[in-house]
């Protein structure tokens, strides 16, 4: 009688136990990947990713300046948010696309604002160099998943 007990006991918290394992990994297998960003590694990725032509004109310095005002750009555009922070809240939403959540950032604007910022803080860069940085630096939001698609 006891070892009835014991089987149906241990067969009760073995289904349990199926069940409990089951729903999460079906939970974490369809959520999607919580998106963290590392400076240092974008630092990094953006001036290993630039032509060595542009990797020879620019310092680390000088694209983390240009990495950090393009991220600074796009939190005021509202596409991105600090850790706890809703992007929708932060910058302007709707900019005539077809849906109003929907924010388009072009690189043209992006260009022209680290150029501006790079000229106030004394950086000797070129039109291109900037270009490419900005342009890297979507690249590595796009492989950690922090963008959406392009318009």
């Amino acid at each position: 009688m006891i070892l009835v007990f014991a089987v149906v006991g241990v067969a009760i918290v073995f289904v349990v136990a199926a069940v409990t394992v089951g729903r999460e990994a079906w939970r974490l297998g369809h959520q999607p990947r919580s998106t963290i960003f590392d400076l240092d590694e974008a630092v990094s990725y953006v001036a290993d990713d630039i032509p060595e032509a542009t990797q020879a004109r620019l310092t680390y310095d000088e694209v983390r300046v240009m990495v950090s005002v393009q991220l600074d750009h796009l939190r005021a555009k509202g596409v991105i948010g600090l850790p706890g922070e809703d992007p929708k809240l932060v910058g302007g939403r709707g900019n005539g696309g077809d849906n109003p959540d929907d924010v388009v950032v072009e690189d043209d604007d992006s260009v022209a604002v680290v150029l501006g910022a790079a000229d106030a803080e004394g950086l000797d860069v070129a039109d291109d160099d900037v270009f490419l940085v900005v342009r890297s630096l979507h690249r590595y939001l796009d492989d950690i998943g922090a963008v959406g698609p392009s318009a």
